[in-house]
């Protein structure tokens, strides 16, 4: 829906749009015109939040809000903690600039008005100069993967930062420091990335609080803003969008937490529920669960089961050429250049290096079949980022392997075989730490795992000590006994607190999801199904989440973890 200049003139002073934007929004008038629209639509929606006062018991939530190009981000930043606003929480939001309008327009629009500009916090001369000092003396090594991973500075983990940043521009499964062009970008994102570190810190000591949300707790920016927190002892709340359309996924961040991967299950959770006997309920739940997951019922993990079918064992083989009489393994392959290394210990230095190997192992092992799936949200991550070059992992094969041997076939990433139909019909899996470890196991599959991760040590995945173990199992996997009616049990208990009892259900809120080819502000969106202070009071949605974020618990958890 297209709007009128006039009409963005006339709201400009309202928005505070600065002219150059405005001279943006005039040429994509299209794109802008559909927010304006939703603005003008949320401020009608959230009247009642500008409207109505609440008094202040002294407690203060900061919210790392450094994009705006999400207006789904936004309203859930925005909205969900309006539950501790009402119990009298006053809310402050970091911001990146000024000319974050559409993050200042829409955090307006739902009643929170004090906001902190990260670019306004100004380091010193001295400063910046321990920075480029710093810098030189990271640079001034001979580098390794393993050792620019390790980096820190004033208590941040930059490492992951980097490497995933350079990861993602590169679109590489594997960074190569020796690269000239990977040296030069490194050279130039060090400086400001140590700046950051020093900006964070300064901006959370001027602006205490009890408690911070984010989405994002990882990168250059988010990354400092969430260690700075967590080292003055504030606890940091993330919370991530599952596979489920309808719920949010939230973890207290804390110094003990901080590296484990917000969907994973604390121990505490998990020890809660082992011990309830495990009956007919649980089951049916639990495979409605994997139909759903796989049927297409959600459209974010439909994204990554697009125009699937079933297939049965013979025709999975039969498809691939393979033998009948042979068990199958099922590599199942990550995203290689979007890395995430901020989670867990890996027993190779990145997820090319481990691809390459595992699928050199699998060609030195004709005792089994093998087949690498490459990980389906391949396309549309390629097509939202706007890739066109080369698969990482075929030109892995093609550089690194070369010709396949008739026992390895690779699944590409638009293959139309539904992820579900291989857990029933395969013997083994393989993977560093990937959703399919914890569901395969499910189906009385072993897995092995090449990193711990979320569900590692669990008693249900064949865990791997280093490189040697890791190798030595995909040589004899073919051996490997199945897994114990008490394993497979731990495996259901865990994947049933994950998927069942870890999401909190949205009720308050309705989440809309029109996800084009190219990125686009209103891909997602979210609507309030509440108009009132009293309506919103009421809702049982947030209240769980005011009464959990008021605890010290780990996770949160539905209501049925506390059934007796």
């Amino acid at each position: 829906m297209l709007v009128s200049a006039r009409r963005l003139l006339n709201a400009a002073p309202a928005l505070r749009v600065p002219l150059t934007l405005l001279r943006r929004i005039w040429r994509d008038r299209g794109a802008w015109g559909a927010i304006f629209v939703d603005y003008l639509n949320t401020r009608r929606e959230t009247a009642f939040l500008r409207r109505d006062q609440f008094a202040h018991n002294g407690q203060v939530l900061t919210i790392f809000a450094l994009d705006d190009d999400s207006i789904y981000s936004l309203k859930l930043l925005g909205f969900i903690p309006q539950a501790l606003r009402t119990r009298g929480w006053s809310i402050q939001v970091v911001l990146r600039n000024r000319s974050m309008v559409l993050g200042i327009a829409y955090f307006r629009a739902l009643g929170i008005d004090r906001y902190i500009y990260l670019d306004n916090v100004k380091l010193t001369a001295k400063e910046r100069l321990l920075c480029q000092a710093r810098a030189d003396q990271f640079l001034d090594q001979s580098l390794s993967l393993q050792l620019v991973k390790g980096w820190k500075f004033k208590g941040s983990w930059i490492g992951p930062q980097i490497i995933s940043t350079l990861s993602r521009i590169r679109f590489e499964g594997m960074v190569d420091f020796s690269n000239p062009m990977v040296y030069k970008r490194l050279k130039e994102l060090l400086p400001p990335t140590l700046e950051y570190v020093l900006r964070a810190r300064k901006l959370m000591q001027a602006h205490p609080a009890n408690l911070a949300l984010t989405i994002e707790a990882n990168y250059t920016a988010f990354g400092p803003l969430v260690d700075m927190a967590i080292s003055q002892g504030v606890s940091v709340i993330q919370m991530i969008q599952p596979w489920k359309d309808d719920a949010l996924i939230l973890r207290r961040l804390t110094a003990s937490t901080r590296r484990e991967h917000p969907s994973s299950v604390a121990k505490e959770s998990l020890d809660e529920v082992v011990n309830r006997p495990w009956t007919n309920a649980e089951e049916q739940a639990l495979t409605q669960v994997f139909a759903d997951r796989y049927s297409g019922r959600w459209f974010l993990q439909a994204r990554n089961q697009h125009n699937t079918r079933n297939y049965t064992r013979e025709q999975l083989l039969d498809k691939f050429s393979l033998d009948l009489k042979k068990p199958v393994a099922v590599v199942f392959s990550h995203v290689l250049w979007d890395a995430n290394l901020f989670y867990g210990d890996d027993l190779f230095d990145d997820y090319g290096e481990w691809f390459v190997e595992t699928v050199r192992a699998a060609c030195s092992n004709p005792s089994m079949n093998w087949l690498v799936k490459m990980h389906p949200a391949n396309m549309w991550k390629r097509s939202y980022e706007n890739v066109t070059l080369e698969y990482t992992e075929t030109m892995l094969i093609r550089r690194e392997i070369g010709v396949l041997p008739p026992h390895v076939r690779l699944i590409g990433a638009d293959d139309d075989i539904s992820t579900l139909s291989l857990f029933k019909a395969i013997d083994f899996g393989v993977t560093v730490r990937g959703t399919s470890g914890m569901e395969l196991v499910c189906f009385g599959k072993p897995c092995v795992t090449a990193g711990t991760g979320r569900y590692s040590g669990l008693g249900f995945t064949l865990d791997c000590a280093d490189r040697q173990q890791y190798l030595d199992r995909l040589a004899s996997l073919h051996k490997q006994p199945p897994l114990t009616a008490q394993e497979v049990l731990q495996a259901k208990w865990h994947a049933y607190t994950s998927f069942l009892l870890r999401p909190w259900a949205m009720k308050s809120v309705r989440a809309e999801f029109i996800y084009g080819k190219r990125h686009h502000a209103l891909d997602h969106n979210l609507h309030l199904t509440v108009s009132s202070t009293q309506e919103m009071e009421a809702s049982s949605d947030l209240i769980s989440f005011a009464d959990w974020a008021q605890s010290s618990r780990v996770d949160f958890l539905s209501q049925h973890t506390f059934l007796p």
